[in-house]
């Protein structure tokens, strides 16, 4: 805070200008909830944090949870641009597949440790919230893999199209995620009986 005091002995506090007050918000929340976990995040402590008012929060997040959702979407955000610049690379088709397939399994493992073992899902609205996100970060993968199919691979058939072949590819790399019994190698080898 800068003071400054006038002539007539008046004490004329200015509020500090912060430059990106959002990214410094969602910063430390971050850092809270990797170090302390979901229970420490609180508008009161990040604010503390933040050396802001707990009123500065409130106009960016109006409640923890759009906070906590907001911390989610950027953690994804990271996941998508990685998987934009192998997408944009020169490997081929197939390779870039399995760098995709790796990187969404790092981010997984991460999101699994971070995310998932908290009690942020304790309530519906969370639930809710959390599944409408799911559907538009799902939506999202599924056009990136179909976009790089159009790009990469003539289909032999009609009865397939690059969406439904988009949708398989994904639920294919979460199932392997999911399951590591069934390699990646062995997915990939359908794959390329199914669209070779």
């Amino acid at each position: 805070m800068n003071i400054v005091q006038t002539k007539e002995n008046m004490v004329i506090i200015l509020s500090k200008i912060i430059e990106n007050p959002k990214e410094l918000i969602l910063n430390k929340a971050k850092e809270v909830m990797h170090s302390e976990g979901y229970s420490s995040v609180s508008i009161r402590r990040i604010a503390k944090d933040c050396n802001i008012s707990i009123g500065t929060i409130y106009n960016y997040f109006p409640s923890k949870k759009e906070l906590i959702v907001e911390m989610m979407a950027n953690f994804w955000n990271e996941c998508f641009y990685d998987i934009d610049i192998i997408v944009k690379s020169s490997n081929n088709f197939y390779s870039k597949l399995r760098v995709i397939f790796s990187n969404l399994n790092r981010f997984l493992q991460k999101f699994k440790e971070v995310w998932l073992k908290t009690n942020i899902y304790s309530t519906p609205e969370y639930i809710r919230s959390g599944v409408q996100r799911q559907n538009v970060l799902m939506g999202h993968l599924i056009n990136t893999i179909e976009d790089l199919l159009k790009t990469n691979v003539e289909l032999k058939t009609e009865s397939l199209d690059y969406n439904v072949i988009a949708n398989f590819i994904i639920m294919n790399f979460i199932t392997i995620i999911q399951m590591p019994s069934f390699k990646y190698d062995q997915f990939e080898n359908i794959l390329k009986q199914l669209l070779e």
